[in-house]
Formats: structure tokens, sequence, C-alpha cells
């Protein structure tokens, strides 16, 4: 935690929801407040961080998540964070992709990964949970922050100088100088101040996981690398997590909204085993045996991302929205989770900025300075993983009336470069550019 010695009230930050997102923005808070000096030469001004999550316990259930490079930089600052996520990854790599025809198997392209293989920092396929746990344990183990349970938020109050007060739906509130929505698609703190709505993207998934020992060496022969079969209206995603001990299962398909009426955007949803594999029934035999071994129940649900969402800060900058309460994103790019890590990195610095400078000015300059750098990027990432899955699933439309054989090769060069501006950008350079001309 930063210094607290002395009799300076710390600045309160409230962090609404606690999954990955919210936990990432809660360690940069801590990082850059105890590394970054004030100008005066003294310690930085104290800062406490509260996490409320609305669930009885930290808990993240469902599938598998991915680091890409440009998100795994900015973990490694935070001493420890990412050599404890490489440990989870295992062995990697020089490669991102390999995308294969669904009907024969046959390979149509590969892509590399911007890294080499031995590179310290290295993208990084995870089960949720087990990224959870590490930023969980890193919290705990340095007192980053106090983390309650049972919290919903219902409302916030505007206290002028005091800074906010937050109301959860057990009646208790708490106040704090900056709230920071991390609370997802559905945001209780975003609806206090904008409407909008989730987006069906027209396609469901499938997902399971299934332990690599079980497949035969044939049909997984030790790929550290995720691996796509690409077919009209659909495409089946694997990729290894845990050490490369199980499989992540994703399987894509285009369907109409009124065929899934009841399906909702839930990690609990689930089906008949014989729905997936009726939908795949046409495609070839790896496909089909990795299928069979996925469980009796697989989950099923709806893919969703949220419409554009044109202002992330409110309140005078006394509230801040970050992740999928701004910016959810279907997942054809693995970039979700990354952006919202990029989002803390960036509030983070900006905040961490404002109090090296002795709280000079309003907070707000600040807070608009993360969202004049994040808002942009972060919606290129929703628009373009739209557009890669109807890549993936031959469904963009100068393809639309090209036969599946006559499209591969305009699918395989786009696939090449398309990655580069996601992976590669440099946020401390984005960051201290806007900085100078914001003049703050």
């Amino acid at each position: 935690m930063c210094d607290t010695n002395g009799d300076r009230k710390p600045f309160r930050v409230a962090v609404v929801g606690g999954a990955i997102g919210g936990l990432t923005c809660a360690l940069f808070l801590d990082h850059f407040c105890r590394q970054v000096p004030a100008q005066d030469g003294k310690n930085m001004p104290p800062i406490a961080i509260d996490v409320y999550e609305q669930a009885s316990e930290y808990k993240e259930i469902g599938a598998g998540v991915g680091l890409g490079i440009n998100a795994a930089k900015l973990v490694h600052h935070i001493k420890g964070v990412g050599a404890a996520i490489n440990d989870i990854q295992g062995r990697t790599d020089s490669s991102w992709f390999t995308f294969c025809r669904w009907d024969n198997g046959g390979f149509i392209t590969h892509v590399d990964s911007p890294i080499k293989v031995d590179d310290v920092v290295r993208p990084s396929s995870m089960a949720r949970s087990e990224f959870l746990d590490v930023l969980l344990r890193f919290i705990r183990e340095r007192d980053v922050a106090t983390l309650h349970t049972n919290k919903k938020f219902t409302s916030v109050k505007d206290l002028g100088e005091g800074g906010v007060q937050i109301s959860f739906k057990d009646g208790t509130t708490a106040e704090a100088d900056l709230l920071i929505g991390s609370d997802g698609i559905h945001s209780e703190v975003r609806k206090q101040f904008i409407t909008g709505k989730a987006l069906y993207s027209g396609k469901i998934a499938y997902r399971g996981v299934v332990p690599i020992d079980k497949l035969p060496k044939e049909t997984w022969p030790g790929k550290s690398w995720p691996v796509i079969w690409m077919a009209r209206h659909k495409h089946f995603l694997v990729f290894p997590i845990s050490q490369s001990h199980s499989l992540n299962i994703v399987a894509f398909i285009s369907k109409r909204e009124d065929e899934i009426p009841d399906l909702r955007e839930s990690w609990t949803s689930t089906c008949d085993r014989r729905e997936l594999e009726e939908d795949f029934s046409d495609c070839e035999e790896t496909v089909q045996k990795i299928i069979h071994l996925m469980p009796e129940r697989p989950s099923k649900w709806r893919i969703n991302d949220h419409e554009p969402v044109p202002q992330w800060i409110f309140l005078g900058g006394k509230v801040a929205l970050l992740g999928d309460a701004c910016h959810a994103t279907t997942p054809h790019q693995g970039a979700g989770a990354g952006q919202a890590v990029e989002d803390g990195y960036i509030l983070s610095k900006a905040l961490s900025d404002w109090l090296a400078r002795g709280k000079k000015g309003s907070v707000e300059g600040w807070m608009d300075l993360y969202q004049r750098i994040r808002l942009p990027r972060a919606q290129k990432v929703v628009t373009t993983s739209r557009q890669a899955g109807e890549l993936y699933e031959f469904e963009s439309p100068d393809l639309i009336n090209l036969s599946y054989d006559e499209a591969i090769p305009i699918v395989a060069e786009r696939l090449q470069e398309r990655l580069k501006w996601l992976w590669m950008e440099d946020l401390d350079s984005v960051y201290e550019k806007e900085k100078g001309e914001a003049r703050l």
C-alpha cells in the first residue's frame, strides 16, 4: 500500500466488481502509487482501495482467457504477477494460431506470435479461475486492497467535495473519492448515468474443457497454441490451458435470434451435447473426437457485445467505467481481458500523476485523459472483433458470394496482418503524448 504515515487523509478508491478487470486495476493502482514519488520529493499521498464484489466469494467460472502480448507487457510491471502467469501458461511456442479447413482438416494458414519462444514477456492462455487466483494472491499478500463480498451496487450519490456515496442492496453505504465501475456488460454503475443495451452478435458458443491426456496423440500432438477449424457460418476453436494439461474448447455457430429465444448470455447456461454434435456433425474427424470427449452438458450461451458507450467519466471525474462496463466485446480476438488490463493500467497512471502533483487541479482532467486514450482503441477492438468472427466464418461482405475454396486465399492473407495494431501498441508512449497535448 501507499505510505500512510502522518495525518494525511487517504484518497479513497472504490472498485465495484471483483473480476479480472477490477482486481487488475487494484494492483495497478497500488503499484503506481508505491513507485512514483510526488513532485515535492515527499511520499505520495496515501491511497485506500476497496473492492466490492456482489457474489459471496471471489470466483471465476466458465471459459479460458487469453492475454495478448500487449496486456502481458503491462502485468509484468507488477512484481511477480507476470512470472506467476507464465508459470500457469507453461511452455509456449512462437506461434499464435493455426487455421484449418472444417471438412478435411487441411491446413489454411499459420500466424506467428510477435515474440520468441524464450521471451519473458509472452502471451498467455489460462483458465479464468487461475488468473483470478493469481490476482487475489498478490492483493492479499501485499495488502493492496480491502476485499468485500455480498455487496451488490444499487446507486451512487454525489457528495460534492466529499466524493461520492455508494449504496448497496444490503442497505449499507460506503464513501469514496473515486468510484470505478468494473461490473461487466450489464453494469449497474453505467446505468446510473447512460442508457444502452447489449447487442446480440448473431453467434452462439458451446464451451467445455477436456483433459489433454484423454485425447489421442494424433488428435492433439502437443501443440501449445490455438487451432481454429473454419467453416461457413461456424468455427471450432481449441487452445491449451493450465500448463497444457487441459484443452479449452469453444464452438461458435451463427444463429438467428429467433432460433434461440430463451438462450441467455450466461456461463451457467448448458445444453445437451447432442445439440453441439448436430451443429458440427459435418466437421472433420478430429473435431468429432474432441466433441465426443466434452461434458455431456457443455456450456451454451449467446455471444453479445454492447452498443458504443460514448462517455466513461461522470460526476466531475469521480466516477469512471472500466472493462466490459464500457466496451464489452465478442471473444473473437481474445482481447476482452487484455482491454480491461489496459484500462486499469492507464487509469492508474493518470491517477498516480495527479496524486504526485499534490492533487493540484481537479481529478476530472486526468480521468478525461484516461478516456481519451482508451475509448477509441477499446471501441476499435469491439468493431474488429465482430469483423474477426465474420472472417473466421467466411461472412465478410466481399466473401459472401464466393465459394469456400475461392475465399480461402483472401481469408488467409487477411489473417496474417489483422492483429499487429492490437499487439504492438506502445501504451506508455501514447500516454505521454496525450498527456503533453492535454497540458495537464
